[in-house]
């Protein structure tokens, strides 16, 4: 009973966050205490790059598991849960490379499925109920021994003749690889313990739920994106921004922290739209975008806050090294080539810093002072950083 009572508290403990780090390490380190494992894994699937990339792990080299990269078109074991969907047994022969190097002789691996199938007794009308896996909204027939398919008695769980058997199914061949976040790997190689069928179709099932949690969590991150990012930039919105602007100014203002606000614009960007094509000014737009975020921290606030204008809040930050960072960030701009189709082109930013205090004391202050000191840079000539 304590067992199942861990599993509901990891379970619960998943669907409570919504980070998917969080929720990939909370799954590898109880799975590993409920199940006392010897060594636990966690490769997760790189779609675009068509990768299975090692993440997590406990009890392995952590090395070993973080360099562990292979192409989901390849022959390793490690691959075919993605393919099939179901658990697979790895024999203590085997002459798989990359099970070799993992060490790799009483295992199993998992996929961590994130989409629910409709159950193959439902769409059949299955007239089996002494199956394992019939009435079962999370059970399929591959994952547990002992299992039919109408009045046929299937072959065992983690056998060659299973697999063709079931890769021959309409229901398993419309499993596909977009459905699974990556593979778990529980293994019991140094202790050689067995893990059972009814331990694999345990896991398998758990698996299931870490996935489809995973999964809710992108849509969810997708959303949120879609809510606060710029489309083009990736940077912030300014919606997002004048959100944060007015907590932080409440924060600074009850601690009695630094506040400072960058805004900066790109000289002359209308002319480069109508000298190269609005395309060419939507790459250099992010193109300026890049140079700000990998010059600014990540405790600080980046935007862009309308057309060819970014907005930096920096937290904790006095005047001197706000308006350091301005120009260390002028410089960035101005001495990086934005090249395109037709050549090269010199972009350059003109910057106002204002300051929280000395008159700006509120959000909408603290932005008019900026503005104010970016209008100052524009007309006294541009490509200068300058205080209000």
């Amino acid at each position: 009973m304590e067992k199942e009572f861990a599993i509901i508290e990891m379970l619960g403990g998943v669907y409570e966050d919504l980070d998917i780090d969080k929720i990939e390490e909370r799954f590898v380190r109880l799975v590993g205490d409920v199940f006392n494992f010897d060594r636990v894994a966690l490769l997760f699937l790189k779609h675009r790059k068509e990768l299975l990339h090692g993440k997590l792990s406990r009890g392995f080299d952590p090395s070993i598991i973080k360099k562990t990269s292979i192409p989901i078109k390849s022959d390793s074991s490690l691959v075919k849960p993605l393919v099939t969907g179901a658990p697979v047994r790895i024999a203590p022969d085997s002459h798989d490379l990359s099970i070799r190097r993992l060490g790799l002789t009483h295992s199993v691996l998992v996929p961590i499925v994130n989409k629910k199938s409709i159950p193959c007794w439902e769409i059949k009308n299955c007239n089996a109920p002494d199956c394992p896996a019939y009435g079962k909204k999370w059970l399929r027939c591959w994952l547990v021994p002992g299992t039919k398919c109408g009045n046929s008695l299937i072959s065992e769980w983690g056998t060659q003749n299973k697999s063709a058997e079931c890769s021959g199914c309409p229901i398993h061949e419309a499993f596909n690889i977009e459905a699974v976040e990556g593979v778990l790997v529980a293994d019991n190689s140094v202790s050689k313990r067995p893990i059972t069928d009814e331990t694999a179709a345990l896991l398998s099932i758990i698996s299931h739920i870490v996935g489809m949690a995973i999964n809710n969590c992108k849509v969810y991150t997708k959303t949120l994106d879609v809510a606060t990012k710029d489309p083009l930039t990736g940077l912030h919105n300014r919606r997002f921004f004048d959100a944060r602007l007015i907590d932080e100014v409440e924060r600074a203002g009850r601690y009695g922290s630094g506040l400072s606000l960058i805004m900066c614009d790109i000289d002359h960007f209308k002319r480069i739209n109508d000298n190269y094509g609005h395309p060419v000014g939507d790459n250099v737009l992010w193109f300026v975008a890049n140079i700000l975020r990998k010059n600014l921290r990540k405790t600080d606030v980046l935007a862009r806050y309308g057309g060819e204008e970014f907005a930096a809040l920096l937290i904790n930050t006095e005047y001197e090294q706000a308006f350091s960072i301005a120009e260390k960030l002028r410089c960035s701009i101005e001495n990086g080539l934005f090249r395109h189709l037709d050549g090269c082109l010199k972009v350059t930013l003109s910057f106002g810093v204002s300051i929280l205090g000395n008159g700006s004391l509120t959000s909408e202050a603290l932005i008019r002072s900026a503005d104010t000191a970016l209008y100052k840079a524009k007309t006294q000539g541009r490509n200068r950083v300058c205080a209000p």
